[in-house]
């Protein structure tokens, strides 16, 4: 990521605030159901029935982060 690092937040937005912004951003709406849930989800069927292995955890990040910038979703220092 280098110097594109700095620029991702690691803030928590809390629920009261999504909900305040729903009420004006439909965007926003479609998650409401989802706060205050944890969700677990496994990739267990799909490494037995499929054989498929999923990346480390280390490089789903890094590309995770790649693809942010690529869209313009997460801007570089020199832009």
């Amino acid at each position: 990521m280098g110097a594109s690092a700095g620029k991702v937040s690691t803030r928590v937005i809390p629920n009261w605030v999504m909900r305040l912004g729903a009420l004006k951003d439909p965007a926003l709406r479609g998650s409401l159901p989802l706060l205050g849930r944890t969700m677990n989800a496994t990739s267990e069927k799909a490494q037995r029935m499929l054989g498929w292995s999923p990346r480390s955890r280390e490089d789903a990040i890094v590309a995770t982060a790649e693809s942010l910038i690529r869209l313009g979703l997460v801007q570089t220092p020199d832009h």
